[in-house]
């Protein structure tokens, strides 16, 4: 069928009217979107910042829509469905990681603004196994975030393996931090945020956590060998030592962003400890439903502006200028 588009046609271009045809297999679903995030991850596929976008480029990896048609072999997912779709379409669900259930890391998958166009249209057609139906508590706006940015700081909270009650930190208080700031808390964590933005010190309070001004050096050394873990989710160049340093001597350091500028680490910091540093990608099938269901429970919800579709350049240049606090969700 002929699906009815956004795209940007080069290197830092504006969004553009664009068709393309897709066909439904039997492993398939399509689904119509409702709603569709636009983060700062988008924004940098159309700048290109890690040299792997592809024009005419349809971003947007963060989906929210109803289901209107089913390939023959979708047996879970019906007609008037509401379904969640993030960053990864496919894989092929017979390598080693897929076979252990951790497709994401599957060495042929296909992902949004890579491989397959995103949210910037009225419709998608996703392989049904990537599109997860949402719990009815969850709002559909605020729930679009979830689906990338929810699920990679909560399957990496997941991988620490912490004891109950443990001393956490999140780094950055913006779209993927204020919601690893929720899932902690609502885990029964004690949760520090550090942000370089006091203006911020409330909605980290109302969200669960206590504020730390990073922007503050001295402030900062006052929590040497405090946390059990600290989630990263800052995308600009930091002092990892200085937080490397707030590790108890089984701390845990976990990235969920992407620094463009490469950052200097201490061998020493690690290896007269038992620290460790992981990153995280996304997660799994099977993350994603845990995920979607603790959120349900727990009232996870992200903090969005919501625009219309048609506004979509504007809303590009918000987000560009970061002239939103959290997150962008552009609604049909």
């Amino acid at each position: 069928m002929q699906i009815r588009a956004c795209a940007i046609r080069e290197k830092g271009g504006t969004a553009e009217p664009f068709l393309y045809e897709r066909t439904l297999s039997s492993r398939d679903v399509l689904v119509r979107i409702t709603h569709r995030s636009l983060a700062r991850g988008d924004i940098q596929f159309i700048d290109n910042d890690w040299g792997d976008a592809r024009y005419p480029l349809v971003p947007g990896h963060e989906i929210v829509g109803i289901v209107e048609e089913a390939g023959s072999e979708v047996a879970d997912l019906h007609t008037g469905d509401r379904v969640g779709i993030g960053y990864q379409q496919e894989a092929c669900f017979s390598c080693s990681f897929c076979q252990r259930g951790i497709e994401q890391l599957c060495a042929s998958q296909k992902v949004i603004a890579v491989d397959r166009y995103g949210g910037l249209a009225e419709h998608i057609i996703v392989d049904a196994r990537f599109a997860f139906r949402l719990p009815p508590e969850l709002d559909s706006a605020t729930s679009t975030p979830l689906l990338s940015s929810g699920l990679t700081v909560y399957a990496g909270i997941l991988r620490a393996g912490l004891a109950d009650g443990s001393r956490v930190a999140v780094l950055g208080a913006g779209g993927l931090g204020h919601l690893a700031i929720q899932f902690l808390h609502k885990m029964g964590h004690r949760v520090t945020a550090f942000s370089h933005s006091p203006a911020k010190r409330a909605l980290i309070e109302r969200l669960g956590g206590a504020f730390a001004d990073s922007s503050d050096p001295e402030r900062v050394t006052e929590y040497q060998g405090e946390f059990d873990f600290i989630i990263s989710t800052l995308n600009v160049p930091f002092d990892i030592d200085a937080f490397v340093r707030m590790l108890t001597p089984q701390g845990q350091l976990c990235l969920v962003a992407s620094p463009l500028k490469q950052l200097s680490l201490s061998g020493g910091l690690l290896n007269n400890s038992r620290r460790s540093i992981y990153g995280n990608y996304i997660g799994s099938r099977a993350d994603t439903t845990q995920m979607l269901a603790f959120s349900s429970k727990h009232g996870i919800a992200a903090i969005v502006d919501v625009m219309p579709l048609a506004r979509v350049n504007e809303a590009i240049e918000r987000v560009r200028r970061r002239e939103v606090a959290m997150g962008l969700v552009l609604e049909t």
